[in-house]
């Protein structure tokens, strides 16, 4: 398996050919930032301290980007050495997993020690050590690979063949990763036990895939799909191979259309939709994209280059794909306009020349939730205009954001999205009947009863409607209501806006809010994924407030690209 990465002609093509500068200058950008401390396995202090977090993840990277870069460049002995080096640490860890997952997922301490509880990460690690072993076994000394063997066997094949985990028949992301991984180490390293266990394995791939609608969509959101989906299909890519064809996921419909998933996320070339706990600027398994157009030329898209780095993640099966499918003549600059409707997950999205646009119906007991029914995202100029801010950074490591203090945070509450609230209070997390959005092409107008998003009492019914023109979205919402509510209607952004009236201008975007509401601007803080330019997580987003004067039921907010209503304005004074 594999054959291709053991080639030395064609790392020597990747090495020296400008289609791979790209990925070359991200990976050496990436393995400079994770070489700041020689390799080592966690400390003492850190483990019984439950202070492991930067060291874990700094070794998984290390193990990745410098297997890399000992493909590319087997000249230069000091990738070797940090590569051997690295895995002998690993070999010398306390346990695969992080700390965080023994408490957070087994209710555990570090005091429970056990090698073999198996997580996302240290199934993914055995993964890694497998097919790292696999390529260099030839180069590495045989008492390495014989650690190597060892500990693999110790650490994911027995744990594996002599437990059962709650990953093996969950539905999100876990089970694809782990049993992904696992199935990939059984096919490395031991054979026999791959066809033994060969059921098991498919049927928690079944409970990965069974949540998926027949549409393809991902509830769980851009990151999780690439993730999740990313280990199957390197799960499956394998099995195919491993099987001589006898086991092919990628001939299933439902397999087919969850490929084209990401192609319906993207707004504009750097620009993906961040629903849940995603990325404000969303970095997804960029080989993953070159993958599923091998697999699937007719259906997936041509995607451009997101503008980040395309190596940025800690897993060194996807860093090893990025290359060995990277395609020069599946990178496009410009993405195809269109119009994406998925009518079983709620999701709509919208590319044209002037601007990307999506919203969501749902509901708010989604994997990784976010209080959004209802909510849009609105990008221009390759940036969220009208944002949806996504995962928060270092928050999400607090106590109580994955439990019963979610929506105690800014970002996954509805405050920090484009949908209203009344009496001051938001959306409250509480699942109802799921909303969908229903799109009518003749009229170029998608709709929604998002009142299932609320448990506000004495409202009756929340009905939004979008609009769309070629320079021009006008959103309308309308409420019933069995008694007075103050409704305001809150739209969030990144860019400092200049306010007139209740005309705001962000970038050439103005948004014109109807007469009988007022505008009120508030600066709020909300917690990013990535750090600004001053290396700070804690930022600031723009809260447009449009508050209904008394008795109003209606709402409608333009969003009008160019002068809009200040050059109608001007003109007429001119005209004077």
């Amino acid at each position: 398996m594999l054959e291709l990465a053991k080639d030395k002609k064609f790392w020597e093509r990747v090495r020296t050919s400008d289609d791979y500068k790209r990925l070359r200058d991200d990976l050496l950008e990436e393995y400079n930032k994770n070489n700041t401390e020689p390799p080592r396995p966690r400390s003492a202090k850190e483990i019984l301290n439950n202070e492991d977090h930067g060291t874990y993840f700094r070794n998984i990277n290390q193990l990745e980007y410098a297997a890399l870069m000992a493909l590319i460049y087997p000249d230069e002995e000091k990738y070797y050495n940090h590569l051997v080096d690295i895995i002998w640490a690993y070999c010398n860890e306390y346990t695969w997993a992080p700390l965080g997952h023994y408490n957070d997922y087994y209710n555990r301490t570090p005091a429970d020690y056990d090698p073999g509880l198996l997580d996302i990460f240290a199934c993914s690690v055995g993964f890694s050590m497998a097919e790292i072993k696999h390529i260099f076994k030839d180069k590495f000394p045989k008492l390495l690979v014989d650690r190597m063997t060892a500990e693999i066997r110790r650490r994911t094949i027995e744990p594996y063949i002599n437990r059962n985990f709650f990953w093996e028949k969950h539905d999100n992301n876990w089970t694809a990763v782990c049993t992904g991984s696992v199935g990939a180490v059984l096919m490395y390293e031991a054979p026999d036990l791959y066809y033994k266990y060969q059921k098991r394995l498919h049927d928690s791939m079944e409970c990965y895939l069974a949540p998926y609608r027949d549409d393809g969509m991902c509830v769980e959101g851009s990151a999780y799909w690439g993730f999740g989906f990313g280990f199957f299909c390197n799960y499956a890519l394998l099995e195919r191979e491993f099987t001589n064809g006898e086991v092919d996921w990628f001939k299933r419909d439902k397999v087919k259309a969850i490929a084209t998933y990401i192609q319906r996320m993207y707004l504009q070339p750097n620009v993906v939709a961040s629903y849940g706990d995603c990325n404000f600027k969303e970095v997804y398994w960029y080989g993953l994209a070159h993958i599923l157009r091998k697999v699937y030329p007719r259906a997936v898209e041509k995607l451009p280059m997101l503008n980040v780095n395309l190596l940025s993640y800690v897993h060194f099966s996807f860093g090893l794909r990025a290359f060995l499918y990277f395609d020069p003549k599946n990178v496009t600059e410009k993405l195809e306009n269109g119009t994406y409707y998925a009518k079983d997950c709620s999701y709509f999205t919208k590319r044209t020349d002037s601007y990307g646009f999506t919203c969501k119906g749902g509901d708010n007991g989604e994997s990784h939730n976010h209080n959004d029914v209802g909510s849009f995202i609105f990008a221009r100029n390759n940036k969220q205009l009208l944002c949806d801010f996504g995962y928060p950074g270092p928050t999400a490591k607090t106590p109580g954001y994955h439990g019963h203090r979610r929506y105690e945070y800014f970002n996954p509450s509805s405050f920090s999205h484009n949908v209203p609230y009344f009496d001051g209070k938001g959306q409250d997390g509480c699942r109802r009947a799921p909303v969908f959005v229903k799109y009518n092409k003749k009229n170029d107008a998608a709709y929604m009863d998002f009142t299932g998003g609320y448990g506000v009492e004495g409202l009756l019914k929340a009905e939004r409607t979008f609009y769309f023109g070629e320079n021009e979205i006008i959103l309308k919402d309308n409420y019933k209501l069995s008694k007075n509510l103050k409704i305001t209607e809150r739209f969030v952004s990144t860019v400092k806006p200049r306010v007139k009236g209740n005309t705001v201008h962000i970038d050439d975007v103005y948004l014109i809010g109807s007469d009988n509401s007022t505008l009120k601007i508030a600066e709020v803080p909300y917690s990013a994924q990535f750090p600004d330019e001053k290396g700070s997580f804690d930022q600031i987003c723009y809260c447009f407030d449009y508050q209904l004067n008394e008795g109003e039921t209606e709402f409608t907010l333009k969003i009008q690209i160019g002068r809009g209503e200040e050059k109608k304005e001007q003109d007429s004074q001119l005209k004077k």
